[in-house]
């Protein structure tokens, strides 16, 4: 549920131009000095709108399904701890790397979902239920949690759809990936049976990727005056 603009700066401008994120500091910039509260509301404020408009942006689709800008940059924010090391610097090759990777995990992840969804598979409400609960004790306090939902556009019904997805992808792969890849004696066999897999669901599926196209839109629309 994490949400970090660092991210939005290479690849979404354009939210932020429409919130007007790009001139967050301005000549009102205090580098030593803690916002005030009525600096911290509207840095909030500005927080929250990024976020739905991201949502907005869809990036790519699979067998119709939308894949946002904010499903990418969560992605993205996932897996750059474990491909940028702590204290090395960001470079256009590595965000370019990680932004790939992104895309074809949730790429694959819908495909996974989809194909979990046509076998019938369910996942129990208690299931969620227990899940979400653990959600809430994580967060520390009902206030906590709520804030939570509100800072990244969720509902509880839409997180209660977010955690369906995840244990419906958990699912899936256990049947289709180490179920099968225990079958075969190669060390690899795991990744080997994900490829395979993959390449399956792929055949007929049907891909739409929008990404470079947004990309040049996001870079127009911030170059023009004002934004």
């Amino acid at each position: 549920m994490r949400f970090d603009m660092q991210w939005i700066s290479g690849l979404a401008l354009a939210v932020i131009a429409m919130v007007g994120l790009s001139c967050a500091h301005g000549n009102t910039e205090k580098k030593d000095a803690a916002p005030s509260q009525a600096e911290h509301e509207s840095m909030v404020s500005q927080y929250r709108k990024g976020v739905e408009e991201s949502k907005k942006i869809v990036i790519a689709r699979v067998n119709g399904a939308d894949i946002t800008m904010n499903d990418l940059i969560n992605k993205m924010n996932q897996i750059a701890p474990s491909r940028i090391p702590r204290g090395h610097e960001r470079t256009p090759e590595l965000d370019q790397m990680v932004k790939k990777e992104a895309l074809d995990v949730l790429i694959f992840r819908e495909l996974a979902i989809q194909e979990a969804v046509r076998q019938g598979m369910k996942v129990p409400p208690e299931q969620i239920d227990e899940t979400l609960k653990k959600i809430r004790a994580k967060a520390g306090s009902e206030e906590a949690f709520n804030k939570s939902l509100s800072m990244t556009g969720e509902t509880e019904e839409s997180l209660r759809k977010v955690i369906e997805r995840d244990q419906l992808f958990d699912m899936i792969v256990k049947q289709e990936i180490f179920r099968k890849a225990t079958e075969d004696p190669d060390p690899h066999s795991v990744e080997n049976r994900k490829l395979e897999w993959e390449a399956e669901l792929k055949k007929n599926a049907k891909i739409e990727i929008m990404l470079e196209e947004v990309e040049k839109k996001i870079k127009e629309e911030s170059g023009k005056p004002g934004s």
